[in-house]
């Protein structure tokens, strides 16, 4: 913007001192070039912020009737209410997002309607998924398997999944993952709860063999989702690389973080490592390599002091602890420069594989 600033100061200079325009006439036309090319962004911005705005406020309105009223209606009520601010956030983001003519292949969507249609529509998802558990919550009875938050994680998956092949976002594909997480989360450990029942008459405390399994099992789950998502953003699947590696990170990270010891201090290294292995060999210019190389250093900085503390029995202090983070940290952001000062040396290929 500087420069092409700078290059029409330059050429209107020239037209001055060769008569052709005097300076009035040179300001006026440098004025309303910048005009032309200012307005119709700052208009963008403004009504990207006002679409922002206005449906905080909706949604803080029903969410202060909600809880004023919530105990007074019937589940009924409640179920309806809840569908209909689905319905009301799916419309709003689709006409925000373009209207009919999103259902085109070839229509282009600004940045601006892209992002806030994309809120809409996760925000309608997870409207979805609220009244799908209020609504069967109240029918299926007492420890049913599926639970009301797994039916609740399928319909918000369905309709978040739905939306963002409609209309390609970050926020809807956060919306997507989240669903997806608690879909594995809460599915994966409910059914091996139910297969397993307890074990040896412990039952399912926190400390309890059916529920290590059960966690176990739910864990394996969320890494292998997390493993998936990073997959999906290195063949293009995903157009939102850098945020789908982000998320597919810490989802791996959190299911390692739910295997048993000591499974789970070796998957975080094996998480970290992945992390770092990926930005190594991948040969894009994409956000995506960056938010491996940042989430692989986070990983390590937390699983090195976790496995040191482990291996002494909690005998290292605090301070003990701290060193050992900022040790790690700092040899892993060192091999982080050093591994992107290669794949800034190294030629750009056309190709979003590994190889």
């Amino acid at each position: 913007m500087e420069a092409r600033d700078g290059t029409c100061a330059e050429a209107l200079g020239k037209l001055v001192e060769q008569g052709v325009i005097d300076h009035e006439q040179a300001d006026a036309v440098a004025a309303a070039l910048r005009a032309t090319e200012e307005s119709p962004r700052a208009r963008v911005r403004w009504a990207e912020v006002l679409g922002y705005v206005g449906g905080g406020l909706v949604l803080a309105a029903v969410g202060t009737f909600m809880v004023t009223a919530w105990d007074v209606w019937e589940t009924g009520t409640r179920t309806t209410l809840l569908t209909m601010v689905a319905a009301v956030l799916a419309v709003a983001g689709f006409a925000m997002a373009g209207g009919p003519a999103l259902l085109r292949r070839s229509a282009e969507v600004s940045r601006a309607r892209r992002r806030i249609g994309g809120a809409l529509f996760a925000l309608a998802a997870l409207s979805a998924a609220f009244a799908v558990a209020e609504a069967v919550g109240q029918a299926l009875p007492p420890g049913f398997v599926p639970s009301e938050a797994t039916w609740a994680s399928a319909v918000g998956l369905a309709v978040a999944a739905a939306a963002y092949a409609l209309l390609r976002s970050a926020p809807g594909l956060v919306a997507v993952w989240g669903m997806s997480a608690f879909l594995v989360g809460f599915g994966v450990q409910e059914a091996v709860r139910e297969i397993v029942g307890p074990v040896e008459g412990d039952g399912f405390t926190s400390t309890g063999t059916g529920w290590q399994i059960a966690s176990s099992a739910a864990g394996t789950g969320l890494l292998l989702l997390g493993a998936a998502g990073c997959a999906l953003a290195v063949v293009g699947v995903l157009r939102e690389r850098g945020t789908a590696v982000g998320l597919g990170a810490v989802t791996s990270y959190t299911g390692a973080l739910m295997l048993e010891t000591p499974v789970n201090h070796a998957a975080e290294l094996a998480v970290a490592a992945a992390l770092f292995t990926l930005f190594a060999l991948w040969r894009t210019t994409a956000r995506g390599p960056g938010a491996a190389l940042v989430f692989g250093v986070l990983a390590a900085t937390v699983a090195v002091p976790r496995l040191v503390w482990e291996l002494t029995d909690g005998e290292v202090s605090a301070a003990g602890v701290l060193f050992v983070a900022g040790a790690v940290l700092l040899i892993a952001s060192a091999a982080g420069i050093r591994l992107r000062h290669r794949a800034t040396a190294r030629p750009d290929r056309p190709r979003t594989g590994l190889l």
